[in-house]
């Protein structure tokens, strides 16, 4: 299907209920198919975002659990 832009504000998505109901830190990393279709981009786009990823993962903050809301509504942490 056509792959549209996502704002993250879909309540009962993959991202709502394991992560915002349980207070898990999260994100969502959107990439072209087109710039990861061959074994080059995808190991480009790899080599990108490993370095900041592996940055934000040492966070310890990155490691609590930390029930923040949503835009779509009450939450209720599970």
């Amino acid at each position: 299907g056509d792959n549209e832009p996502y704002d993250g504000a879909l309540r009962n998505d993959t991202m709502f209920r394991h992560c915002t109901r349980r207070g898990l830190a999260h994100t969502l990393i959107e990439i072209r198919q087109d710039l990861i279709g061959s074994v080059e981009g995808a190991t480009q786009w790899a080599e990108l975002l490993a370095p900041m990823l592996e940055r934000v993962n040492a966070l310890d903050a990155v490691h609590e659990i930390r029930h923040m809301g949503s835009r779509t509504g009450p939450v209720d942490p599970v």
